[in-house]
């Protein structure tokens, strides 16, 4: 029954969407991104393994070696244990969903009413043992679709009423069981709906961001924190959605044209982050769809270095800074692997703060926290004593909010991501993979812990799940 409401539901959204002025905008859009190709230059072939996901295991290599201190055993332990969680991760990408005997579904399903009824009495602890009855019954494969639909409006409507710590481990968790049930080409069918819903939006946004700003934060990067957080993050589209048009059009002039206008925009705002996450992601998806060839993804690569060097420069020579750039970005090496070795014994094997560092990404709870600490590098900061935003690689926030253990996991997690978008040949797939390996390969110094990208990795993690 579900099924066949949710069927007549999409296609009635398909039949009004077919006669919409918005169908009609974007079809005209993608026509006119039809222009005469530019010439290629191609030198030099290369094999196209050489952006698959083993390529965040070399570039977080030749990242640490870089720095010129130490990391203690604790750290050191931290970095082998991510890199070999994420090579398994990658492994783990054909692992098939195990399954039990579907007679115990209704005895499971008595199990999780009584600890769901149980956390009227403690919440905390039934909770956690709910978890267990839950993966089960979806184990039995069993009215997955039903189910976990009641469960999922279900912990909506809690969390309407304000029980975070309830409601989100249940949403989260029947989203991701859901997506197992969906068929996969219903999101392939519609890139270019996303494509250009993401340019448009994030154009939009951009420029209501830069008019509350008065000007563009690229010539103030000291007043860049003024910037409205919510219009920025929406403005952050406009990245993707170049990326999925390199993949749609598959288009050289139109793809340089889509790329050099993100860039200059984002380069406005004084974003390195998305800057470099254009260039790059647009590289891997061109490359991968043949629409530049070897040579020419090479000087692209090369070109992003020397972007983000030119924007490095430039922010140095505005802010006064008398460091020279390569001393500037070994010493910001440096700093950033001496905080992730603080988190990491600070964390130790299960961790200290237990999620409030990525519980911090929510700029409702950010405000809740410590002194200054409204974002999670702001909320390192506060931990190591820092007065400015501290970086501690992609390991430092799993480090010291989940541990050793978490950092294992967490890194396993993401490779089985990467993996698995790399294995999607479809146009989506090849979208979400750019992008996600993009931002995973920035994510290295940085972290991954902004709420954009939380939500932009959630999602391509529901996708993988779907069936094709």
């Amino acid at each position: 029954m579900l099924e066949e409401i949710s069927s007549q539901v999409i296609s009635f959204l398909k039949r009004e969407y077919d006669k919409s002025v918005y169908k009609q905008l974007m079809d005209s859009f993608f026509v006119k991104l039809n222009l005469k190709e530019i010439p290629k230059i191609d030198w030099v072939s290369l094999p196209e393994r050489i952006v698959s996901p083993y390529v965040f295991v070399v570039v977080f290599l030749v990242f640490l070696g870089f720095s010129d201190h130490a990391v203690s055993f604790v750290g050191t332990l931290g970095i082998v244990l991510g890199i070999a969680g994420f090579i398994l991760g990658i492994q783990f990408k054909h692992l098939k969903r195990p399954k039990i005997s579907g007679k115990f579904f209704y005895p499971l399903l008595i199990v999780f009413g009584v600890c769901v009824a149980g956390m009227l009495v403690d919440w905390s602890l039934f909770l956690k043992v709910s978890m267990v009855p839950m993966v089960l019954l979806f184990l039995t494969g069993k009215h997955t679709k039903e189910l976990f639909f009641i469960v999922f409006l279900g912990s909506l409507a809690v969390l309407y009423k304000g029980f975070w710590g309830v409601a989100l481990p249940f949403a989260f968790i029947s989203l991701i069981f859901l997506a197992t049930t969906v068929k996969g080409s219903l999101f392939d069918e519609n890139l270019k709906v996303f494509a250009f819903t993401f340019v448009v939006v994030g154009v939009f946004f951009w420029g209501l961001d830069v008019l509350l700003f008065g000007g563009f934060p690229l010539l103030t990067p000291e007043a860049r924190g003024s910037l409205d957080v919510t219009f920025t993050m929406l403005s952050h589209l406009l990245p993707i959605g170049c990326v999925m048009v390199v993949v749609v059009t598959k288009n050289r002039t139109a793809s340089v044209l889509m790329v050099l206008v993100s860039v200059v925009l984002m380069g406005l705002l004084g974003y390195r982050t998305q800057v470099v996450l254009v260039l790059l992601a647009s590289c891997f998806a061109g490359f991968l769809m043949k629409v530049i060839t070897g040579t020419e993804a090479a000087l692209a690569l090369t070109g992003t270095g020397a972007v983000g060097l030119i924007l490095t420069s430039l922010r140095d020579i505005i802010l006064q800074t008398r460091v020279g750039i390569v001393e500037a970005i070994q010493a910001r090496i440096s700093l950033t692997l001496d905080v992730y070795d603080m988190m990491a014994n600070v964390g130790g094997v299960f961790g200290y703060t237990k999620g409030q560092v990525y519980v911090a990404a929510l700029p409702y709870f950010a405000r809740l926290m410590p002194g200054y600490a409204y974002s999670p590098r702001w909320y390192i900061a506060e931990m190591v004593g820092m007065d400015v935003s501290a970086t501690s690689t992609v390991l430092g926030p799993l480090a010291v909010d989940f541990g050793l253990v978490g950092v294992f996991v967490g890194m396993l997690l993401l490779g089985y991501l990467l993996g698995r978008l790399y294995e999607r040949k479809k146009p989506l797939g090849v979208s979400l993979y750019c992008v996600v390996l993009a931002y995973s390969l920035i994510g290295i110094e940085t972290g991954i812990v902004d709420l954009e990208v939380i939500l932009i990795f959630f999602l391509a993690f529901l996708y993988v799940l779907t069936f094709e």
